[in-house]
């Protein structure tokens, strides 16, 4: 047998008995937020008043999006998913360090969900189709409140329940644009979903095993988006987090020089 042989089997006998070998992507399903609110600005309109901006709205069962142009005023949403499990599963199959995350796939759902519907808090506007960007946050440290529903406000002053009036310290800890997204209303307690990006960022939080969160404000002057939150009694918010298998550094190490010796070997017999 040529000594290139030998080498290239040698590699190819590594890889075979390696345990992430031949293994199959793994998906964890993550079935509900464990802290979510949204963050409402008040407008003339607004039967709560023009400026909600110091009031706590977590808890109050749904998430909305709306422009500042709205009739209720501007609506952003926060939302925070914990990985532990989907890390936990991902370890548990290819090994700690032996796999990185490929796919994102957000899942939102509404019993409000239907084009021209109004919610039955008067306070948020009615459903309509837009567009809505999502960003991922490096700051984790938001407290959801117990708002408990519009006009039932928490404190943030005393104990950092998030408002609108906390955007800017949300995003003290960095971001990143996760894209903008098309929503047309599907009707009631359907699911959406939408494919995040792979953002270096956002794969490197969720890998950690920790706490994730995402931020949601309206992209155009259209969208009127509703989303059931974590304490709703169903339709919760979904994150589907996809890995595969990759190989550990030792690995690659291995790789480079075995298939750079063949290289080199044939490159000295030309010179000969």
């Amino acid at each position: 047998m040529r000594p290139t042989t030998r080498i290239l089997a040698a590699i190819g006998t590594c890889l075979a008995i390696h345990p992430w070998a031949g293994r199959a992507d793994s998906s964890y399903l993550i079935n509900n937020t464990t802290a979510d609110a949204f963050l409402a600005a008040g407008s003339p309109g607004n039967p709560l008043g023009a400026n909600l901006t110091t009031l706590n709205f977590g808890g109050a069962g749904t998430l909305a999006i709306a422009p500042a142009s709205s009739v209720k005023g501007e609506f952003d949403s926060i939302i925070k998913f914990n990985s532990a499990g989907a890390v936990s599963q991902f370890n548990s199959t290819y090994g700690p360090g032996s796999w990185k995350i490929t796919g994102f796939t957000l899942s939102l759902a509404s019993n409000f969900g239907g084009q021209g519907e109004q919610p039955n808090l008067n306070a948020l506007n009615t459903i309509n189709a837009g567009s809505f960007g999502i960003d991922w946050l490096g700051y984790d440290a938001w407290v959801e409140g117990n708002g408990g529903g519009m006009g039932t406000p928490g404190y943030p002053a005393a104990n950092n329940f998030v408002t609108f009036q906390s955007i800017s310290t949300l995003f003290s800890a960095g971001s990143s644009s996760l894209g903008t997204y098309a929503y047309n209303p599907p009707g009631d307690n359907i699911y959406v979903s939408y494919s995040l990006p792979v953002d270096s960022s956002f794969a490197a939080d969720a890998a950690a095993g920790g706490d994730i969160s995402l931020y949601f404000y309206a992209a155009d002057n259209e969208v009127s988006y509703l989303f059931n939150a974590r304490s709703f009694g169903s339709n919760h918010p979904e994150l589907d987090i996809t890995a595969t298998a990759a190989p550990e550094p030792w690995t690659m190490a291995l790789l480079g020089p075995g298939f750079a010796g063949p290289l080199v070997l044939r490159s000295w017999k030309r010179r000969k």
